[in-house]
């Protein structure tokens, strides 16, 4: 129960009656606006308790506002306190919620249908500070940081058990709520202060919180048979089980269960008896909470509040109830495994493609040998492809991201094809090409601009005169020792060749054109291959003096 002050206490004695008012995004608004204000929540269903959820809690108000008024996506805080001719108690929070729709008729009532911030949990968890496997508390205090909660300090006394839970990457934010609880035996819910609590079935307070004396009819069912078995289903075809079969075994879903898991949970849950019940119409003490140990009529034994249904008015009454499923609550175990097993697994195919008001998702698992899963997950922000938790594609208002090797043999991308496991690119701009990459074809001429190649780009001996064709340096100029030592045959002109004498050592032949020679008087020639001495030979209509040495041939 919520603590509650001395002054509440004496109040709630004595004659006295409940005012209620609903803050809206800072507004108060009294019972005088208000028509109708509900709240509904049931932590392990509706029916025969099933352990490891994260129940929304559901708020309806009805009051006299325009639309206008109220902003979109408002936040509501109901409350109630007690009061006499003379005093009045302290208000007390029935819980946080934000609206969903609306819906105004024609008289000026405004109806706002709302949740807890638990539907705020139905998309996958943003990045995370912690180093995976996490600590479960650390990932519980993460989570709620994110809903912009609190963790409710009973719910660190309860989990104790230290697992260890890996990177949910393929589950929602509530997804990882619901497993870590079950591994508990329990479920996550948000309180009346808007903290998360983890409230355990088995955890059932030794006196009662509150009694229940006032309602309009009361019902309960026979007792569960006390528990003896835990078995967590990892999968369609994948259990643990702790226990044994002679009594009531408490079947809960969870991939990330160990053997020791189990252990742990028995001995906790270990004869504990489930006592359906149902009071309807009871007037209670605002004060309470799901989960509340609360006391039957006399002669019964202890139950707990585990599904209410609060009517806000003078009274405050409320539906409350440890509910029961006739039709699944059997007496003996008749079903052979093979039975429970087609009916876990059309369970689990019908939950996987429920559509749900935030999210699409479905996953594919292999097990026996090296287990593998495959998922996808859709939301209003994106679509992910999941591979072994590992998020391999992702597709959202940032574009497309894809983790590994893309493999494609037709199809466009961009301005490019690929046409039969070839990309063809009609432009493209490379920063840098290694010239290595290119080993076939031919370089065109028209791609290279006049004048772009200079002689500081060629190498020594890059061009050989094999790939020279004839004429290729008729009438060019050759710069200083560019024509090397071992040449022994030269045709052309000596302006050609330029005024260096060490490149000259042989002249074979006789030259042509016009040439000056007032640089080469002192230099020695051979010419046929025969030395002369004193020599004027005649070229290009000059005289050239050559002085030689040696005896001539005969």
């Amino acid at each position: 129960m919520q603590s509650t002050s001395t002054l509440y206490n004496t109040i709630l004695a004595g004659r006295h009656r409940k005012e209620i008012k609903v803050n809206i995004s800072g507004t108060d608004y009294g019972m005088d606006a208000l028509t109708s204000v509900k709240s509904s929540l049931s932590v392990f269903g509706p029916s025969s308790p099933e352990l490891g959820l994260a129940p929304a809690g559901e708020l309806t108000v009805s009051l006299y506002a325009s639309s206008a008024s109220v902003p979109r996506m408002a936040e509501l805080r109901p409350c109630v306190r007690v009061v006499n001719d003379t005093q009045q108690s302290e208000w007390l929070p029935k819980g946080v919620y934000f609206i969903d729709t609306r819906e105004l008729d024609g008289s000026g009532v405004l109806t706002l249908r709302c949740f807890d911030a638990m539907l705020k949990g139905e998309r996958q968890q943003p990045a995370s500070a912690l180093d995976w496997p996490a600590l479960d508390l650390d990932v519980v205090t993460e989570i709620a940081a994110i809903l912009g909660a609190t963790v409710d300090p009973r719910t660190a006394a309860l989990m104790t058990g230290g697992f260890r839970i890996p990177m949910p990457a393929q589950y929602t934010m509530r997804e990882t709520l619901k497993y870590i609880a079950a591994l508990y035996g329990g479920s996550f819910i948000l309180t009346d202060t808007g903290a998360l609590r983890l409230v355990c079935l088995w955890n059932r307070s030794a006196g009662p919180d509150l009694s229940l004396s006032s309602f309009r009819r009361y019902r309960t069912a026979p007792d569960f048979p006390a528990c003896t078995g835990i078995r967590f289903l990892l999968d369609n075809d994948t259990e643990l089980f702790s226990g044994s079969d002679s009594g009531y075994v408490c079947e809960i879903r969870c991939p990330w269960a160990t053997q020791t898991a189990a252990d742990r949970l028995l001995s906790l849950m270990q004869g504990f008896v489930y006592r359906p019940f149902t009071a309807e119409t009871a007037v209670l003490n605002p004060a309470f909470e799901p989960g509340d140990t609360v006391a039957l009529p006399p002669g019964t034994p202890l139950s707990s509040i585990l599904s209410s249904a609060l009517t806000f008015d003078s009274l405050f009454t409320a539906d409350v109830s440890a509910p029961e499923d006739e039709e699944l609550d059997h007496e003996y175990p008749y079903a052979s495994p093979e039975e429970r097993r087609y009916t876990r697994r059309m369970t689990g195919f019908q939950s996987e493609l429920s559509l749900h008001s935030q999210q699409i998702a479905a996953k594919v698992s292999r097990t026996g040998g090296d287990a593998s899963s495959f998922g996808w997950y859709l939301d209003a922000d994106g679509f992910s492809l999941m591979s072994d938790s590992t998020e391999v594609l992702r597709a959202d208002e940032d574009g497309l991201s894809v983790r590994g090797t893309v493999t494609a043999t037709a199809g466009n991308i961009g301005g490019c094809s690929i046409e039969d496991g070839t990309l063809r690119i009609a432009n493209a701009n490379i920063d840098s090409l290694n010239a290595d990459k290119i080993t076939a074809g031919t370089l065109s001429v028209a791609r290279i601009a006049s004048k772009s190649i200079t002689g500081a780009k060629i190498k020594d001996e890059t061009l050989a005169s094999t790939k020279m064709a004839d004429g290729a340096a008729v009438n060019r100029v050759i710069g200083s020792q560019a024509v090397s030592y071992a040449k022994t045959s030269f045709q052309g002109t000596l302006d050609q060749v330029g005024t260096n004498k060490a490149n000259i050592d042989t002249i074979y032949g006789y030259f042509t054109g016009s040439a000056s020679f007032s640089a080469l008087n002192a230099a020695t020639f051979w010419l046929g291959g025969y030395q002369h001495h004193n020599a004027t030979v005649p070229v290009g209509g000059q005289s050239l003096h050559l002085v030689t040495w040696g005896s001539s041939p005969d």
